[in-house]
């Protein structure tokens, strides 16, 4: 059928064999073929010209719809048999790395069909079930039942109120913050503030006042800004989520963020594999200081 659309087009055998880079005696061949197998005449041919039949006419129509038919067949069959991956991400745990491990892994497997997700802080049940493939997350292991790594660790600041009376100094103790009422993300235990987070504010002193929940990073920066609370976030957050209304201070002895990459428990599929192999490949890559 491609042979009869481009002789029906070109109306020149020499130039349809041309375009489809085939030998001319060939094309000549396999029309000869087709006009025996449907048992009427598709092309008046002579020494000068080349014509169309009405039978060839009303081929040419259906032959081009057959044609781009297939194509789109092809389409989505290969579709069908594309790799694909979801990967997940938790506030900002992904915002230094995730941009370029995602370019490279494009590059090395471009048939791979890579699809991405903000997720809750505080809602872990898609990576459980496996309906994420790979999350970056801020968890530690054993804060929740999934396969984990930690994968980079970076310094925290405290997020306050833009007339706060210490928004105009460069760094603080932790101590410093013993008056403050904290905006704080459950991360997984959804009913109490984080054990993780209890710990550090008794270690430097802090009765840990909780002013509220929030479950992203939009809504941590609100009500900071709001005057609802202040809150120690990692700082990348101060790099991607500069704001008018909220100062970022750096604390000189808060315990570091961490950035580790979590997948379901079972069975990893090779892509996920590979997935988490350049993760930790490029995770661990020297980079300039943001």
């Amino acid at each position: 059928m491609q042979y009869f659309v481009a002789v029906a087009e070109e109306l020149h055998f020499g130039r349809a064999a041309e375009r489809l880079h085939v030998a001319q005696p060939s094309l000549s061949h396999q029309i000869r073929r087709l006009e025996q197998q449907l048992g009427v005449t598709l092309l008046d041919r002579t020494s000068r010209r080349v014509e169309l039949t009405e039978a060839g006419r009303a081929l040419l129509n259906e032959g081009r719809r057959l044609l781009a038919h297939s194509q789109r067949a092809i389409r989505l069959v290969r579709s069908a048999a594309a790799e694909r991956l979801l990967v997940g991400f938790y506030g900002s745990a992904a915002t230094e790395l995730l941009p370029g491990i995602l370019r490279s892994f494009s590059d090395e497997h471009p048939s791979t069909e890579v699809s991405v997700r903000e997720l809750l802080l505080d809602q872990i049940d898609e990576l459980l079930s496996g309906g994420i493939d790979v999350a970056f997350t801020r968890l530690l292991p054993g804060q929740a039942e999934v396969e984990l790594e930690v994968i980079a660790h970076e310094p925290r600041v405290v997020a306050l109120p833009a007339l706060h009376a210490l928004s105009g100094r460069a760094t603080v103790k932790f101590g410093e913050l013993r008056g403050e009422s904290f905006i704080t993300n459950p991360v997984v235990e959804a009913s109490a503030p984080p054990r993780r987070w209890l710990t550090e504010q008794a270690r430097h002193g802090l009765p840990g006042r909780v002013a509220a929940e929030a479950a992203s990073v939009q809504e941590i920066l609100t009500l900071v800004a709001a005057g609802k609370g202040v809150c120690l976030v990692p700082v990348s957050v101060a790099h991607h989520y500069p704001r008018d209304d909220v100062v970022y201070v750096e604390v000189s002895d808060a315990d570091p963020a961490f950035v580790s990459v979590a997948w379901p428990r079972g069975g990893l599929r090779p892509i996920v594999g590979a997935f988490i192999e350049m993760t930790r490949r490029l995770a661990s890559a020297p980079t300039e200081a943001p």
